[in-house]
This record gives C-alpha cells, structure tokens and sequence, in this order.
C-alpha cells in the first residue's frame, strides 16, 4: 500500500490551512503573504519527488535537498539586512548546537532526538534573537543541511570508499519537520510572554 511521509502529509496540510486562511497571523510575522506560502509548501512537496544524480564515484547529491535551499535563499534575498544577518547567525547557532549534541549524546535517541534538535535549538535561538519567525524558519532548514554538509566532509576525510548522498530523503523530512517546528516554538513562547506581559500590566 502507498502511504505519503511524514514530511509530505504535513506539507499537504499546512497547504490546505493556508489557503483557507488559517495561520493569518504567523504569515504576517514571517513577512508572507498567503500566495507565497502556498508556492513555497507545494514546491516543497514536489521536491520530495526528485531523484537522486551520481555526481562522482563518492558523492550523489539528492535534487530534492535542494528545495528546501532554494526556499531559505528565497526568505533571505526578500528580507532586510539586519534580518539577513540574525538568520544567519541563528542558523549557525542551531548547526553547532545540532553537531555538539551529535557528538556527545547517545547514538541511541532519547529525549532529544537528532529529528527534532535542529528544530528546538532554532526555535529557542530566534527566540532569544529578535523573536523572528522568518529567522527560526530559515534556521530549521539550514542548520540540518549544514550538519549534513559537515557529517559529508567528515566521512570523505575518513576516506570512505561507498558513494555518500547529500541530501538524502531523511534529510530532506528532518529540514522540513525542523523548520515548522521552529515557528511553532517562536510563536508559543512570544504567546506566553505576552500573556505574561499583559496579565501584569491588568494586574498593575
């Protein structure tokens, strides 16, 4: 039986949520209008169906892989310098913090699955940087690339002999879960904060 990922199903939802209107407010603090989040969703479906290409012996790059690239230059070309530099900065953050916990955490996933890292540290990041979703989206994405741009190096420094894919179809759901799960996070805690900031200027 054919069953859609994960990455695919959420895609399609957030699709038809958009286009119905819900998530007005989250747009708006990204910066998007409804047509534009509805092309990049689709686009992003549509490059889960791309193929892989063998471009030496070593490596083979995934041309779905590159949607999600192709997505963060399209936020960060549109956006202004001051925000082009905090998602930068935040998208280092989240790779470095994603690469430590690698290194250091279990192999096994326990709390802090290597799915979701990406996701929670850009999330907190933008968070503590500007409060910008537009940031922590860009973040998501680009932060699990660079871990797997870097996991890449690694493995041919090591000098292994198999043919090593960069953006293979795990890689491409984890950018894609990470990325949305960075705004939720962006936007819950700025929620709470100002719930917590109104309830006591009511109480003063």
């Amino acid at each position: 039986m054919f069953t859609l990922p994960f990455s695919v199903t959420l895609l399609s939802l957030l699709t038809v949520l958009f286009f119905l209107g819900f998530g007005q407010r989250v747009l708006d603090r990204m910066r998007l209008t409804d047509s534009e989040a509805v092309i990049i969703l689709l686009v992003m479906i549509a490059g889960h169906f791309l193929p892989t290409v063998s471009l030496t012996s070593r490596a083979a790059l995934n041309l779905g892989g590159l949607i999600p690239l192709g997505v963060a230059s399209y936020l960060l070309v549109t956006t202004s310098n001051v925000e082009r530099r905090r998602a930068a900065g935040v998208t280092l953050i989240t790779a470095f913090l994603v690469f430590l916990t690698d290194k250091l955490l279990p192999l096994q996933p326990g709390v802090l699955d290597p799915v979701f890292s990406a996701g929670i540290f850009a999330g907190l990041a933008a968070t503590f940087w500007g409060r910008s979703r537009r940031s922590a989206f860009i973040a998501g994405l680009l932060g699990v690339f660079l871990v797997d741009l870097a996991g890449m190096v690694q493995l041919w420094l090591q000098g292994v002999q198999e043919e090593i894919t960069l953006g293979s179809g795990g890689l491409f759901s984890s950018m894609v879960v990470c990325s949305f799960l960075a705004v939720i996070i962006t936007e819950v805690i700025g929620e709470v904060r100002e719930a917590i900031h109104l309830g006591g200027n009511r109480d003063g």
